[in-house]
């Protein structure tokens, strides 16, 4: 397995001082003891870009227990200069202080409205630690010690889609009635489109030519490839920051990067999920529940995404009705208004991000955030054949309803 290169080698802070702190931290353990500890990088290449994330493997005693052990997640910054380290430190953006405000004030509190209403699987990792000074750091319980895994496959099945998106509508609908209580600090605007200056998206701009290329060599394609071309990256950036940040019928509180590598799943033989929980909280949203439907549609087949949206707004408003809340309940028709509204991050998300999700890991050479230094690297994604099957499929569609046309026109 390859690693990310920044997490081939751990910081000296993380030492026996720091393990005997995580460990002390609740309250549940006093006078630890370190023995011995093992620290290996805690993901594979590609599955994730916004932070630097270590596996430490603890043994230790206490007065009770003289030899014990643990495994925990580490997640902390990044320390070598470049891309990555430049974008975390964006002062528009606290990607960290997101985070711990979400598993400290939030996640709980919807863990516990979901199990109200009958939903009791696990909804996110559990939070052992967390600091600000001298490092940001948060630690996690390790979910692989407890039966997850990442996702088994490129191409999520239909029983997949089911379960990923009935977990996104019970998330959802108990931030909804977090916010209908009054909870504060809900209303974050995060997200891909959101991070400041716009120019950070930069490197899709190659990938966005790449498409263009691509809808240019397939036959029968030559209206959408003439009007694509009339189409600028910096028009549909615009458009799609507008898009998220216009208030809509109903909103939640999105988890904002919620694509196949941010979940964790558990199942027989590691193949056949029946769980999944949700990760990596950093660049939450709030705004129309349409932002995380179409950004984990990007890797889900075309034909399969209305059933995917019927079954998360069933799953939704199910919550709701299970968790005594009280108020009017959204309607399918709304999130159908604003899904339609959010065609053009659709068509953003296709020209770009699906040729990426839908490659197999032996085409992953490089790093994200070497990917995003050298974006000309995307270019053999774009020849892979479920991906250009998504094209066939979904961009008659968007040139059907109007979606370039209303790009082009856009100012």
């Amino acid at each position: 397995m390859s690693f990310n290169a920044d997490e081939l080698e751990a910081p000296e802070w993380l030492n026996s001082n720091f393990f005997k702190k995580v460990l002390e931290y609740n309250g549940d353990l006093k006078d630890v003891t370190i023995n011995d500890f093992h620290i290996s990088p805690a993901t594979a290449l590609g599955d994730h870009f916004s932070s630097v994330m270590f596996r430490a493997r603890v043994n230790y005693s206490t007065q009770d227990f003289p030899n014990r052990k643990c495994s925990i997640i580490i997640k902390t910054l990044p320390v070598a200069e470049g891309y990555k380290k430049e974008m975390l430190e964006k002062p528009e953006v606290d990607f960290f202080d997101t985070e711990m405000f979400m598993y400290s004030e939030v996640l709980t509190e919807c863990g516990k409205i979901l199990r109200n209403a009958g939903y009791t699987d696990m909804l996110t990792a559990k939070m052992v630690y967390q600091s600000t000074e001298p490092q940001k750091v948060i630690v996690f319980e390790d979910l692989k010690e407890l039966g997850y895994f990442m996702f088994p496959r490129i191409i999520p099945n239909e029983k997949d889609t089911e379960l990923i998106f009935s977990k996104l509508g019970q998330y959802h609908a108990a931030t909804f009635k977090l916010a209908a209580e009054g909870h504060k600090g809900l209303n974050r605007k995060g997200g891909l489109f959101n991070l400041g200056d716009m120019d950070i998206l930069n490197f899709l701009q190659d990938p966005f030519t790449f498409f263009k290329q691509l809808v240019e060599s397939l036959p029968g394609f030559g209206v959408a490839s003439e009007k694509l071309e009339k189409i600028s990256f910096d028009k549909i950036i615009e458009k799609c920051a507008q898009t998220v940040n216009t208030p809509t019928a109903y909103e939640v509180l999105n988890h904002g990067d919620f694509h196949i590598k941010n979940l964790m799943f558990k199942g027989k033989n590691g193949i056949n999920v029946s769980e999944v929980v949700l990760l990596d909280f950093q660049i939450c949203h709030w705004g129309s529940p349409a932002f995380d439907l179409i950004y984990m549609s990007a890797v889900v087949p075309p034909s399969m995404r209305p059933k995917a949206y019927r079954h998360y707004f069933d799953t939704f408003i199910d919550v709701l009705e299970k968790c005594d809340y009280d108020g009017p309940l959204p309607t399918f028709e709304q999130l159908e208004l604003d899904l339609k509204s959010y065609r053009n991050m659709e068509l953003l998300f296709l020209a770009t991000f699906s040729s990426l999700l839908c490659a197999d890991k032996d085409q992953i050479k490089d790093d994200i955030e070497t990917l995003f230094k050298n974006p000309g690297l995307f270019k053999i994604f774009y020849s892979q054949p479920n991906y250009i099957s998504y094209v066939k499929e979904l961009l008659p569609v968007l040139l059907h309803e109007g979606v370039l046309d209303d790009l082009i026109n856009y100012d």
